[in-house]
């Protein structure tokens, strides 16, 4: 059986959205809140079902490595959340016009439970943020 490393595996979610923006020139699109919050959805969707493929393809060498890259790859979604200024939205962001309300709920919250298990708490405070955000009143003000 071939043997998995963990740092090629990892260079496969290190393709991501943010190098096809800076290819493209379009560097200035990373500091919109909808295009980091685009990316924080499709990168959690992404590593669920690169998650299966290996564990289909290779059972037992990437369970030996899982929880490492799941960590990685969950690190790098949760940096793009620290970049969105949580506490100065326009008014012309609203959820329901990008994203779908339950969507960005279930994705948000397991991260939140995620680094809640580690025992990460700043990082549940600041999902917890955007969580609440998608809450706050009857405006949904929100990436």
């Amino acid at each position: 059986m071939q043997s998995i490393d963990p740092n090629t595996l990892f260079s496969i979610f290190e393709q991501d959205d943010e190098q096809v923006y800076k290819e493209h020139g379009m560097e200035d699109a990373l500091n919109n809140p909808f295009v980091l919050m685009g990316m924080v959805l499709r990168g959690v969707e992404n590593y669920h079902m690169i998650d299966l493929m290996y564990l289909k393809q290779y059972p037992g060498t990437y369970k030996k490595i899982r929880s490492i890259t799941k960590y990685k790859y969950y690190n790098k979604l949760y940096s793009y959340l620290t970049r969105i200024n949580s506490t100065n939205f326009d008014h012309i962001y609203k959820v329901g016009e990008s994203f779908d309300r339950k969507d960005v709920d279930n994705c948000l919250d397991h991260l939140r439970v995620y680094y809640e298990k580690l025992e990460e708490y700043e990082k549940c405070a600041v999902v917890k943020r955007y969580l609440d955000l998608l809450y706050r009143g009857s405006s949904k003000t929100m990436i």
